[in-house]
């Protein structure tokens, strides 16, 4: 029997409205966020002040999404065991800390490289690994929605991060992080205020999603790793992450490529927060109401569009193309995370999602060097937004592809893990 709150809807935000205020808080001021949305409003400072290459500075987030990889199971184990409201605090202490000694760098970039990859391993529990259990135990008829207003708070920081700092950090950088590092330490006070502890749970340890059987999963939970369905999955939000990290971070050296000034840049690149805030919430409801991988093909297309009108118009049509990428970001973590729970529940939900996530981390972190040596070969932008475009088509189809979710007592058209031969 589900374990999770199956009221109604209104009910389930009146219940647990402090996890999703903590959850949104906890996002916006993660690791996975704030760094992703305001490296590229850096580079072309550090790059004049201390000579640094594009392709080193793009480098980095590889680094860190390399040591997100392999510490995102472990923090699934964590999490799923121990609850995320102290792991995900103390994450988000150490990224606030990691911030300010990134604003006394003084030109070793060694250093500046070493305090970066701290930053990642010692924040790495301040990611959806965390976050997205905490939603997804408490919310069942509008677990949607819950995810889509969950991430939703990376998109708020998306549009303000560039408009808010990105003349600040044109002329002081310094003081660029160092505003970081207070926003997060601020977020970190409030999710140790507002996130319940791991005994204020709408679920019990064994609780498993909506209409899965709580034997879904036999065995070691590494079995999933064999099926088809896993590997699917993974390709779908790598290819995915691929396209919209690389462009992330390059749209605003782009157009600072193109001639344009900083202060106009930014305010086009601040466009992806307003579409991701869409995305986000659009896709809650959607995949509340039709099949989550449908929903998620839409996305795609309108993402591909821009990125299309982008390449044949110009640097003109940028807004256009940051558009479709806030879209394709609106959707990609919520699907990742509303997908994975509905497909393998709750139980073992965090270890499962951690392995998925670590695909999709791989994406964000190699996409902005991919797109860094493909202008370096080419000079230009061409090829870096063909191969983008390229990445968001091939996740279209392989979401196509998708089985239904499981339901009690039949089970899907293909199932999550292999099952055990019955006697």
């Amino acid at each position: 029997m589900s374990t999770v709150d199956t009221s109604a809807p209104g009910s389930e935000f009146r219940r647990h409205w402090r996890a999703l205020s903590a959850a949104t808080i906890g996002t916006a001021t993660s690791i996975v966020v704030l760094p992703f949305y305001t490296n590229g409003l850096f580079i072309p400072e550090l790059e004049a002040e201390f000579g640094w290459t594009r392709a080193e500075l793009t480098s980095l987030p590889l680094i860190g999404s390399v040591i997100l990889i392999l510490t995102a199971p472990l923090v699934g184990v964590v999490v799923d065991r121990f609850g995320a409201r102290v792991p995900a605090s103390l994450s988000l202490v150490a990224l606030a800390a990691s911030f300010l000694l990134l604003s006394l760098n003084g030109g070793s970039f060694l250093g500046y490289a070493a305090v970066f990859a701290s930053m990642y391993l010692l924040a790495s529990a301040s990611t959806a690994v965390s976050f997205s259990r905490v939603i997804n135990e408490r919310f069942d008829r509008r677990r949607g929605i819950a995810l889509g207003i969950t991430f939703a708070g990376g998109g708020v920081v998306a549009f303000l991060a560039p408009r808010l700092l990105g003349t600040t950090i044109a002329e002081n950088w310094r003081a660029g992080y160092q505003i970081l590092g207070i926003v997060t330490l601020v977020g970190a006070l409030l999710v140790l205020l507002l996130m319940p502890g791991r005994g204020d749970r709408a679920g019990g340890p064994a609780s498993t999603g909506p209409g899965i059987p709580a034997t879904v999963i036999r065995g070691s939970v590494w079995s999933v790793v064999r099926t088809s369905l896993f590997v699917r999955l993974s390709l779908v939000f790598l290819t995915l992450s691929l396209a919209v990290g690389g462009m992330t971070s390059h749209l605003v050296p782009l157009l600072r490529d193109s001639g344009v000034d900083a202060g106009s840049a930014a305010a086009t690149a601040s466009l992806i927060g307003i579409a991701i805030i869409v995305g986000r919430l659009g896709v809650g409801l959607l995949v509340d109401r039709f099949f989550a991988p449908y929903v998620g093909i839409g996305v795609l297309v309108l993402a591909s569009l821009g990125y299309l009108v982008l390449l044949v118009g110009g640097p003109g049509f940028a807004a256009a193309a940051a558009v479709g990428i806030g879209l394709a970001l609106g959707a990609e973590v919520d699907l990742l995370g509303y997908i994975t729970a509905r497909y393998y529940g709750i139980t073992h939900y965090s270890r499962i999602f951690g392995m998925l996530y670590a695909a999709f981390t791989l994406g964000i972190g190699a996409g902005p060097l991919l797109l860094a040596e493909l202008r370096a070969a080419t000079g230009g932008y061409g090829l870096p937004l063909i191969v983008s475009l390229g990445f968001l088509v091939f996740a279209a189809v392989l979401l196509a592809t998708l089985p239904r979710f499981p339901v009690a007592g039949t089970g899907a058209s293909e199932s999550p893990v292999p099952q055990p031969a019955t006697r």
